[in-house]
């Protein structure tokens, strides 16, 4: 069973100070049932404030969300179908719990609660079931975390960076045990987080090679606002990295999106432009440059977009090196607003 998730034009203002820019602005996307959508953004971005609204633990002050058709604010139907964890993984409770303590609350909670699957997944994972909470290191709370949120089966399952705080031994078996979850009990997932982490090499795409394309779907947050949503299939192979003498890749870069979509120039205005650039280049109708790093003669640049087979000819011409940049690496500088305005920007004399 899944839940289908729509949010249209979401605002959730903050309640300290009256001129703070609200957590969230505009927002609207759906999540079809049973996909997995990943939710990446910056710190501040607004990640954990939508998830919030998602799971009904706090009303939004303009536009609606509807998970399965329904407000699930104070939804009584809904609740026992959505679970949301963070990397604590105490669920709230005090900390000298045992995590067996924690799961026997979680089942109460949660009508297709599976213990023995996770009893596999404590075992998997290395985490004692007899542990008190306040006990756990870092990665084995989160491994606790994501333990109930596989186990729990809910049609509607977030993870706002627990998955991220695995211990590396861990990662690959969250990644086998979601897809063979999604396999057998179809649900929809939201996994928020800064960064993909989702393993592999991030300059060979490892989504592709070793998480086998788990993601299907991506919403890109920014400063509160959706800056792009997309396939995540389509979403990789649209970064390319440029290498060579400066002079040689500005030229090419220039040819192939021209000065109004540079980033570091006086073109992008408050980061807005370069939002919408963004967007305009996720969805395949512009070419613009994500990351800008000068090494002495030296400059790479990160082009998020399709980039034409003749201009990969040009740059073979001009002692250009091309490569495909992976989805990790992609998703970082189209979320990193300083990247993309060249505040970053890496030189050396």
């Amino acid at each position: 069973m899944s839940y289908r998730v729509d949010v249209q034009r979401l605002t959730v203002r903050c309640r300290v100070g009256g001129s703070a820019p609200p957590a969230l602005a505009d927002v609207s996307f759906a999540v079809e049932p049973g996909r997995v959508c990943g939710l990446f953004g910056r710190e501040g971005a607004g990640k954990s404030t939508l998830l919030g609204c998602l799971a009904a633990y706090r009303r939004p002050s303009a536009g609606t969300v509807r998970v399965d058709g329904d407000d699930p604010f104070e939804n009584a139907r809904l609740m026992s179908g959505i679970c949301l964890v963070d990397g604590r993984g105490g669920i709230g409770v005090d900390e000298s719990t045992t995590v067996r303590e924690v799961l026997e609350i979680v089942a109460l909670l949660r009508p297709r609660w599976d213990q023995a699957f996770a009893d596999t997944l404590l075992d998997r994972f290395e985490v004692a079931a007899g542990a008190k909470v306040g006990q756990l290191a870092r990665g084995r709370r989160a491994a606790l975390a994501v333990t109930i949120a596989l186990a729990t089966r809910a049609p509607l399952t977030m993870l706002d960076e627990a998955h991220l705080d695995l211990e590396p031994a861990h990662q690959a078996t969250f990644q086998r045990e979601l897809r063979a979850e999604q396999a057998a009990h179809p649900r929809t997932i939201i996994l928020a987080g800064a960064t993909v982490g989702e393993g592999g090499d991030e300059d060979a795409d490892g989504l592709d090679d070793t998480a086998g394309g788990l993601l299907d779907d991506v919403v890109l947050l920014g400063r509160g606002r959706v800056l792009a949503t997309a396939r995540a299939a389509e979403l990789r192979g649209l970064g390319r990295e440029l290498t060579g003498e400066a002079d040689a890749v500005a030229a090419l870069v220039h040819s192939l999106s021209g000065d109004h979509v540079l980033s570091g120039g006086a073109a992008v205005d408050g980061g807005a432009v370069g939002d919408a650039l963004v967007g305009a280049a996720v969805s395949g109708q512009a070419v613009a440059v994500v990351a800008d790093r000068r090494l002495g003669r030296l400059r790479s640049v990160v082009l998020a977009g399709p980039v034409p087979p003749d201009a990969l000819g040009a740059a073979d011409r001009a002692g250009i090196s091309v490569s495909p940049v992976g989805l990790r690496r992609l998703v970082t500088c189209l979320t990193d607003d300083r990247l993309r305005s060249g505040e970053h920007r890496e030189r050396t004399p």
